[in-house]
């Protein structure tokens, strides 16, 4: 008997079971336009659009040579300083204590100057904040740049991607968070599956649709595709 009824409540749900037709794009939940704070003449071009990049990688710098070799020489300095405040502090107690702390001073002073001029160092390179794909550049090499009034790159997340769902206004009832997403992306044989994490709480007035979000990954921001909701 109870293998009859479950077998009844599948058949049941099976018939009341159906498929909501929706189109999608795949967008980055996170975009930026870089640029860097200080101006000068673009050195060298590490990306191109469309290319990837971790974060922490090099994208572009300003022609910084000078820069660099400063700061390259407040390091040594502040190295060495460090070394011979080192060096004096293990017989400090047969040291004159006005001369230990004209070392530590020396000391002190040449690693703030290093600091400092690492800063300004790192101010001429754009580096990436975070993994991410180049959507649009606006600059070549030797290009000028007036601080933050010139924008460079444009980038989006490669890891936050989430499609875009567009469906019919009449399925508003049906369609729910929780509820699983079929899927094929443009020219792409595979099936994917998500599920529906949004639902958008008006309609669309020009196509009369309505739109859902489904979170995804290993997709390229601006693909398209279709494929169908599973809802009871």
């Amino acid at each position: 008997m109870k293998k009859v009824f479950f077998t009844i409540v599948f058949l049941y749900q099976a018939l009341i079971a159906g498929e909501v037709y929706a189109t999608f794009d795949v967008v980055s939940e996170k975009s930026s336009e870089l640029g860097l704070s200080i101006s000068g003449i673009v050195g060298s071009l590490h990306v191109e659009v469309g290319s990837h990049a971790k974060k922490g990688d090099l994208l572009l710098a300003l022609d910084n040579a000078q820069e660099k070799n400063e700061y390259e020489i407040a390091k040594k300095n502040a190295e060495h300083a460090q070394k011979v405040y080192n060096r004096y502090a293990k017989i400090a107690d047969v040291i004159n204590k006005e001369q230990m702390d004209n070392y530590r001073y020396d000391m002190e002073v040449k690693m703030l100057t290093a600091k400092n001029k690492e800063i300004v160092f790192k101010k001429t390179e754009l580096r990436a904040p975070y993994d991410l794909i180049v959507s649009k550049k606006m600059t070549e090499l030797g290009n000028i740049v007036l601080g933050s009034q010139t924008k460079l790159l444009t980038v989006e997340s490669v890891e936050d991607i989430k499609l875009i769902l567009k469906f019919d206004e009449k399925y508003w009832q049906q369609v729910k968070v929780g509820q699983k997403f079929i899927y094929k992306v443009d020219g792409s044989d595979k099936n994917y599956e998500g599920t529906i994490t949004k639902i958008y709480p008006t309609v669309l007035s020009s196509t009369r649709q309505m739109q859902a979000e489904v979170k995804a990954k290993d997709l390229l921001p601006g693909l398209f595709g279709n494929g169908n909701i599973i809802v009871e």
